[in-house]
């Protein structure tokens, strides 16, 4: 049975800077360069294949620019533009050198986010042959949605594997309904108005 693991890279990224923050840990080399979102970073990969040990792991990443999601709602993650920090910037040349060192392939496609490749991956992956596992590591509920008897999401900051039977303890409804209750209520981190929001703006 093979099992794939596709890494959801820039939430991976941003928790693990988060993390940092959260946690006060100010690191940075003697010249004032910021290490403590890679450090993190690096100290999950490591958890994730001590914990999981994964034979094929991919790191899925995001491409600079606009995707198809732009073009169809100008509105969409307009209260996100350019809020990356800039010591996080900086650091994530390095992250992606460290993904190269430890021999993790880097899979992204302009025009589309790192969610749309996962979700094309896992479904191929697992028609492709029924021995295939698929394990989504990502702390995005969205990817709830995937899960079915053969693929499951990790969240590992809370060292968290979710199959069909604890999405639906988590939301209230199967994988297969996860979209409906996603549409319903909206998504404020993406800017994406849900039911009521919607009929307010007559949309």
């Amino acid at each position: 049975m093979k099992k794939i693991f596709l890494l959801d890279t820039m939430s991976f990224i941003y928790r693990a800077y988060h993390a940092a923050a959260h946690q006060s840990i100010m690191m940075s080399t003697k010249a004032g360069f910021p290490t403590g979102a890679s450090y993190i970073f690096c100290n999950m990969l490591r958890k994730l294949q001590k914990d999981f040990n994964p034979e094929y792991l991919i790191a899925i990443c995001d491409t600079p620019g606009e995707t198809f999601r732009d073009k169809l709602s100008p509105d969409y993650k307009a209260n996100r533009k350019g809020e990356t920090p800039y010591d996080l910037v900086r650091q994530l040349p390095h992250i992606f050198k460290a993904i190269e060192a430890y021999g993790i392939s880097k899979m992204e496609l302009a025009g589309y986010e790192a969610d749309d490749i996962i979700g094309t991956l896992a479904r191929k992956i697992y028609a492709e042959d029924p021995e295939n596992q698929v394990y989504i590591v990502t702390g995005d509920k969205d990817m709830f949605q995937l899960v079915n008897d053969r693929t499951f999401t990790i969240n590992p900051m809370k060292d968290l594997v979710c199959d069909v039977e604890k999405v639906t303890e988590i939301v209230g409804v199967p994988p297969e309904q996860v979209v409906d209750v996603m549409a319903l209520r909206g998504d404020t981190t993406d800017n994406v108005p849900g039911a009521r929001e919607s009929a307010r703006r007559g949309l």
